[in-house]
């Protein structure tokens, strides 16, 4: 019989038999799958690299995707400043652009407009914060009453330029805009309000900033919007130094550019005192006709005349004598002139001014004091007791204190300018007796009927303008 440890190492024999056989069946397994494992390798391997391709392609999407975000978002951040308006309304008759401007012409009016332009840029960066806005600018203005002012305070050259000057802001940008708009009363504070009004409560509206703070007129429209709680949106622009009252009581913000505009108002010299010649950009004497029995002035001491001009002669500004000399040699006017009283014209509705020649000699005889009357400015010139005299403040009074119209009036350009439009209702009495009046336009009164082909008067035939042509359309 076999003992036990030859049983026992039959027995490990036996199991160490079975697991190589084991292990041999598994390799053979293996063996036999070993290529359709490889097989799912690279199948897995080319699946891995299509992923990672895709994956590529998704992260350069996503980075092409943020950047247009980004690049939308900025254009829609400058549409929406695009979408403030800001908005400048000017009142040229206070708004007035400095002599240094005005006298270069065009290259003054770019000037002006840069200059604007950047100022209210610096005013909307500092109190707001951003500076992405459109900017327009309306300015209206009387270039008729301009110009005749410029003329009676001396600025020649101003007056030369404008035309320049007008065109050169308006070329500055495409959202400038200066205009005339005639010599109406209150006609450049009509557009203003109108525009006020219409913008103030647009929601692209962001400020108006407004440049008639001159003028009480305004102060109804302006409280009218504070009142709304719409006074955020505005700002004043003053030009001259002094703000209306009313206005000023409003206590809204301001932006001054004393730089840019004039800051106190353009008053021609008062005639009550001495004065060395003719207002500036007036005609001097007229050359009269055979038709028109005036005698020529006595020749004042100190003044000499160009020769050959016969009665036409004009006095040198640069003789005149001094103040000392005239005050020692008074002449009256009918000492000057010594001649016979012309008589109005039947129908003149005016004084008796209108039959006189409006003759330029510079005033001699020193006035006695004026007692300085203030204008009402709620009645029109012609309804104030005396009326204004037209022919002291446009011309030459011949009748000095005696006169029955006021010599006394301290007036502005304003109420030069009505004076003038008042004046050209009456007509002319040389163009209306047929004759040839050589001041031409610039006569103080009218040389046609304002009224034109459409004149009640005419058909009636009591119409006061009775020269042939007098009645021709205004603007042939």
């Amino acid at each position: 019989m076999m003992n036990a440890n030859e049983n026992h190492g039959v027995i490990q024999q036996h199991a160490i038999r079975n697991t190589l056989e084991h292990l041999s069946g598994e390799i053979q397994i293996l063996l036999q799958n070993e290529s359709l494992y490889e097989n799912r390798i690279r199948e897995l391997s080319t699946n891995l690299g299509v992923f990672q391709t895709a994956y590529s392609a998704m992260e350069d999407r996503l980075r092409r995707q943020a950047e247009e975000k980004n690049e939308l978002l900025h254009e829609l951040n400058a549409l929406k400043g695009l979408e403030k308006r800001v908005i400048c309304l000017l009142d040229g008759d206070g708004m007035i652009f400095t002599q240094e401007l005005m006298s270069q012409g065009q290259e003054g009016g770019l000037a002006a407009a840069r200059k604007l332009t950047e100022r209210v840029r610096q005013f909307i960066s500092t109190s707001e914060g951003f500076e992405q806005y459109q900017l327009w600018v309306y300015l209206f203005y009387n270039k008729r009453g301009l110009l005749e002012t410029f003329g009676r305070v001396g600025l020649t050259t101003v007056r030369a330029k404008f035309d320049d000057f007008m065109m050169g802001f308006n070329q500055a940008a495409e959202r400038f805009i200066m205009v005339d708009v005639g010599g109406s009363k209150e006609a450049a504070d009509a557009k203003l309000k109108v525009h006020l009004e219409d913008n103030i409560r647009l929601p692209h509206t962001y400020k108006i900033f407004f440049g008639g703070c001159h003028d009480n007129g305004y102060v109804h429209n302006l409280r009218s919007v504070v009142t709304s709680s719409l006074g955020h949106k505005l700002i004043l622009m003053p030009g001259y130094s002094d703000v209306a009252i009313d206005i000023k009581a409003l206590q809204l913000p301001e932006l001054r550019i004393p730089e840019l505009f004039i800051t106190t108002k353009l008053v021609a010299p008062s005639y009550n005192v001495i004065a060395t010649g003719p207002p500036p950009g007036l005609p001097t004497t007229p050359k009269l006709t055979a038709a028109q029995p005036v005698c020529p002035p006595t020749t004042p001491p100190g003044i000499s005349y160009f020769p050959g001009e016969g009665q036409g002669a004009v006095a040198r500004r640069g003789s005149l004598p001094s103040y000392k000399s005239a005050l020692q040699a008074p002449l009256t006017m009918s000492a000057r002139f010594n001649c016979p009283t012309m008589e109005p014209s039947e129908g003149s509705s005016e004084s008796s001014e209108a039959s006189e020649i409006p003759l330029r000699l510079p005033r001699l005889t020193p006035p006695s004091p004026p007692k300085q009357r203030r204008i009402n400015h709620q009645l029109p010139l012609s309804k104030h007791v005396p009326p204004p005299c037209t022919l002291f403040y446009l011309a030459q009074c011949r009748h000095g204190p005696s006169c029955k119209y006021s010599h006394e009036y301290i007036l502005e350009s304003e109420h030069y300018q009505e004076l003038g439009e008042n004046a050209k209702k009456t007509p002319c009495k040389i163009t209306n007796e047929g004759g040839d009046c050589s001041f031409g336009d610039e006569c103080v009164y009218g040389h046609s009927c304002p009224n034109g082909t459409t004149c009640y008067y005419l058909k009636l035939g009591k119409c006061k303008f009775v020269a042939a042509g007098m009645h021709r359309q205004p603007n042939n």
